[in-house]
């Protein structure tokens, strides 16, 4: 029987590095960004739907919704699956809760300015004041990600914060953070020439996206320094300057 443990963090902050670490534990996979809250929220969507509610039978709907993560999951070969998404956002969270009634929480973070400043540095966009506004939306990857902690910690899930200054400058502590969190056995992990993400066997396929966002430093752990005004009009930094946690 798996274990499903949620990852609620901001992109650029260390994400793939920390899933690069813990999935060399053939007990433990860190997924990419999952797919699962969008698939559970469309699922619920169809409740809407004119068909179902001509003939609303709720178990059998409820059936489908409840075994989302065994069937997803079902060839992962780790008994513990930390699922990477905004989880915490009020909806996402009800609808977990509606699977998995007590869930953990490993909340990855890193100063927004630095994760903004990140984006830009590698997507190098023409307009980016627009860019840094489209990723600070509420719908967008640092805003939904950034609401979806804060829900978490104000609405006291069971959850552990790892900083991404503390997981560069001292990763063996901060690993053993989350497995004494989880309830698991320590794992002797490489943190020198180590290999790039890999879950199930998959890779990402950054050509997708704007830029390469996923490829890491492998051949030692160690801290990407940006600064920010080098890379962040003073109005964005003004603007953004105050929401951290």
């Amino acid at each position: 029987m798996k274990e499903y443990i949620f990852l609620n963090s901001l992109p650029r902050s260390g994400n793939t590095l920390l899933g690069a670490i813990v999935n060399q534990n053939s007990q433990v996979s860190v997924t990419a960004n999952s797919i699962l809250n969008d698939v559970i929220y469309q699922l619920q969507l169809l409740k809407n739907d004119e068909i179902y509610q001509n003939f609303p039978d709720e178990q059998s709907f409820n059936n489908i919704i409840k075994n989302v993560f065994n069937n997803y999951y079902k060839d992962w070969k780790a008994k513990v699956i930390i699922d990477r998404g905004a989880w915490g956002t009020p909806l996402n969270l009800l609808l977990l809760k509606s699977i998995i009634t007590k869930p953990k929480f490993i909340i990855l973070y890193r100063p927004v300015l630095e994760c903004l400043a990140s984006f830009i540095r590698i997507e190098k966009p023409k307009n980016i004041e627009l860019r840094c506004h489209e990723l600070m939306d509420d719908n967008g990857m640092i805003g939904k990600n950034l609401w979806s902690i804060k829900n978490t910690i104000s609405n006291k899930e069971n959850y552990i914060r790892i900083n991404y200054l503390d997981l560069v400058t001292n990763p063996v502590n901060e690993i053993n953070k989350i497995y004494k969190f989880l309830n698991i056995d320590s794992f002797k992990h490489k943190f020198t020439n180590f290999n790039q993400f890999v879950a199930n066997k998959t890779k990402y396929n950054d050509s997708v996206l704007k830029a390469e966002l996923h490829k890491i430093k492998t051949n030692k752990v160690e801290i990407d320094e940006i600064k920010i005004k080098d890379y962040l009009p003073l109005n964005i930094i003004n603007q953004y300057c105050n929401l951290d946690i």
